[in-house]
């Protein structure tokens, strides 16, 4: 499959060029790939949504850029992930480390399994000043206020020397926050970043990182299986089933016009306003587990549009006339028909 993209390939233009990523699971015997010739780029100053169901291939991705998969039993078995034109493949693990946390930071989906329970939020920021900017410990001290000042924190003097757990939910994510921005990243990675938290601090955690990401004119890796979220933040989309990107296209065209019958699913399952429905649509099913895909489209056994051709052989991501990029063989310029065959 050849690597193609819907976004402006100028070297200026993009920070981050995945190509033909490929990481796989040793389970057993038998080895299997759970990120399977993965292409996408993410523009400066940009945010690229990675949208799909657990165990699509959304978190692997992700740790695979950062290249923290565990090893065994995981491995990045191919591929290029090209960071300001270096390749990070290819970088030893002292190199990748101060990259880690430096240039490219991450944001985990549950705080209280990141923040370390036994040391202050302040010790815990201060440590990113200390390991990469060669800080005193006093004067780590006092950038972990002004980190906690950032991310807006009341208290900020006081917080500094409690722990995570003296924190609520939201103000533990933006100690998470707080972390992964402290050296001012060029790229952020942020793995459901508001999972755990309820509707109202969600949406200030996302205004919070909208609002950084343009101070600090930062790219943004977006994690979620929420395309509420992705149209809220979004700039460009990747959606991911099966470990594999069935549809890959800018937020305002995969909204206004989904080509693949996986995207149109999610897009029916999010609740809207002045809806009288008793229950929201649902895609039947569930993700198949690794090594259990079925020959042709991994996606047919829950496709309203499945015909022999899906059961023979796997679509291959292909160009519209609209840059859009979608692996189905029923899709078109136009979206998908109007109802399944």
């Amino acid at each position: 499959m050849n690597h193609t993209t819907t976004i402006p390939s100028s070297s200026g233009e993009v920070l981050l060029d995945v190509k033909e990523l490929v990481t796989s699971f040793k389970i057993g015997d038998r080895e299997f790939n759970a990120v399977d010739s993965c292409s996408f780029s993410v523009r400066r100053g940009k945010t690229l949504g990675i949208v799909g169901e657990s165990g699509c291939g959304k978190s692997v991705t992700s740790l695979s850029i950062m290249r923290l998969i565990p090893t065994p039993p995981g491995k990045i078995k191919s591929g290029e992930i090209l960071f300001e034109g270096v390749d990070l493949l290819n970088l030893n693990d002292e190199d990748m480390r101060k990259l880690r946390g430096n240039k490219i930071s991450m944001i985990f989906q549950e705080p209280m399994t990141s923040l370390n329970p036994v040391f202050s939020v302040g010790d815990q920021i201060s440590e990113v000043f200390r390991v990469h900017q060669d800080k005193s410990r006093r004067e780590a001290r006092e950038l972990s206020i002004e980190m906690l000042k950032m991310v807006r924190i009341p208290s900020p003097e006081i917080r500094v020397d409690e722990y995570p757990h003296q924190l609520s939910g939201g103000m533990r994510q933006r100690v998470m926050i707080a972390i992964a921005l402290a050296c001012k990243p060029k790229l952020l990675i942020a793995d459901e970043p508001t999972t755990a938290l309820d509707a109202t601090i969600q949406a200030q955690i996302l205004a919070l990182m909208s609002d950084l990401q343009k101070e600090q004119d930062m790219s943004t890796i977006l994690i979620t299986h929420d395309l509420g979220v992705v149209a809220e933040t979004c700039d460009d989309v990747v959606v991911m089933y099966g470990g594999r990107i069935v549809e890959r296209a800018t937020a305002e065209q995969l909204f206004a016009r989904p080509k693949h019958p996986y995207t149109l699913g999610l897009l029916e399952s999010i609740p809207r306003l002045g809806e009288r429905k008793t229950r929201l649509k649902t895609i039947p099913g569930i993700v198949p587990s690794l090594g259990k895909f079925p020959q042709g489209c991994r996606f047919q056994d829950r496709c309203s549009f499945v015909t022999s051709d899906c059961r023979n052989q796997e679509p291959q991501l292909r160009r519209l006339c609209d840059g859009t990029e979608v692996a189905c063989f029923h899709s078109s310029d136009t979206g998908m028909p109007s109802q399944g065959n």
